[in-house]
């Protein structure tokens, strides 16, 4: 469809515009590079397969196309979480306790993660909004098409106006190495690893199908928790963080997974049906997916199809139900800075 192929050129020129995000940006940001928000050797390297990656996306542009269905697409490993949101000083040097390393976690590892995590949100929604804007005047554009990107506009505008918020929190703690700001749940797994990201969430629903915060309220700032793998010394991880100010419903929702897996509900199910709901910035093994029974792929896919579609209510109980049975790791350990753990 060329209006859909429009917008995307249209948003990969915004999106080759770089700059560094980082709290010190200034006269050695002279040399933007392509930073990836999910490690390229030390994590996407664990799951790549013959150079490749499978990533499930899903763009503002599937909705110009009425024919758009979610689907596995392969993407070269070295291209995949990209984006042009730091400078190579600051990239290299800022977070190389975590490029270098091997989670611990500790304080400062797991804030420099979800900085990343929060850049990378950043660098997209700004980048949307810009998009959007340029393209809503585009005369080939049919008024329900127009009403759908006018409105984009405005939601992306707004979400950029809170992530302004939440990176004023972010850059002020990690300025002043105040890393006793972030709170963290972090997951631990020796079991085989196929499943990549880094994403960011206000979170809205807990693990039990109750609500935390109601995303329509622009009156006041949101919470918002950031999440990613991440590699151990030995095996993976799967981390919650978020900044102090954010701690009513993040620790609502952390919270709540201890509740829900006191309750019965699988601990490996719950992170991969959060993975699936939440993030689009993901990875995971070709093979993998290519093993899953056809049923365990349409849960997913149906899954991603309900939580991208703007025309449907988002149902209370999504982190609560579904997606069972398909996850085939196991949890062994947790640590937190929260005195109650799942």
């Amino acid at each position: 469809m060329k209006l859909a192929a429009d917008f995307l050129d249209e948003m990969k020129r915004n999106e080759s515009r770089g700059r560094c995000l980082h709290f010190e940006r200034g006269k050695r940001c002279n040399e933007i590079i392509s930073a990836h928000s999910i490690q390229k050797s030390n994590q996407l390297g664990e799951i790549v397969e013959a150079g490749h990656v499978y990533r499930i996306t899903a763009a503002i542009t599937n909705s110009l196309d009425e024919n758009w269905r979610p689907a596995p697409k392969k993407i070269g490993w070295k291209k995949a979480s990209t984006f042009s949101g730091f400078c190579k000083y600051h990239d290299n040097e800022v977070f190389k306790p975590i490029d270098s390393y091997p989670l611990e976690p500790n304080l400062e590892q797991v804030a420099l993660y979800a900085y990343r995590c929060m850049c990378r949100e950043y660098f997209a929604k700004e980048n949307a909004a810009t998009t959007l804007k340029n393209f809503i005047n585009n005369s080939a554009l049919l008024p329900e098409q127009k009403i759908f990107l006018e409105s984009s506009f405005i939601g992306h505008s707004l979400g950029f106006q809170r992530l302004q918020h939440h990176k004023k929190y972010f850059d002020a703690a990690l300025l002043s190495k105040r890393y006793g700001e972030f709170e963290f749940l972090t997951l631990t797994s020796n079991s085989p690893w196929h499943l990549q990201l880094s994403g960011v969430l206000y979170p809205d629903f807990d693990f039990l199908g109750g609500s935390l915060q109601d995303l329509a309220d622009f009156t006041l700032p949101l919470d918002f928790i950031t999440f990613f793998t991440a590699p151990l010394a030995q095996g993976w991880s799967f981390t919650f963080c978020w900044h102090a100010s954010s701690n009513s419903s993040s620790v609502a929702l952390a919270r709540s997974l201890a509740s829900a897996v006191n309750r019965g509900t699988s601990l490996q199910d719950a992170l991969l049906r959060f993975s699936f709901s939440c993030c689009e910035n993901h990875a995971f093994r070709i093979t993998w997916w290519d093993s899953l029974p056809a049923s365990a792929k349409e849960a997913i896919l149906g899954r991603v199809a309900l939580m991208v579609d703007p025309e449907a209510p988002v149902p209370s109980d999504y982190l609560a139900k579904g997606l069972d049975d398909i996850a085939d790791w196991e949890i062994e350990n947790i640590v937190t800075t929260l005195a109650t753990t799942p």
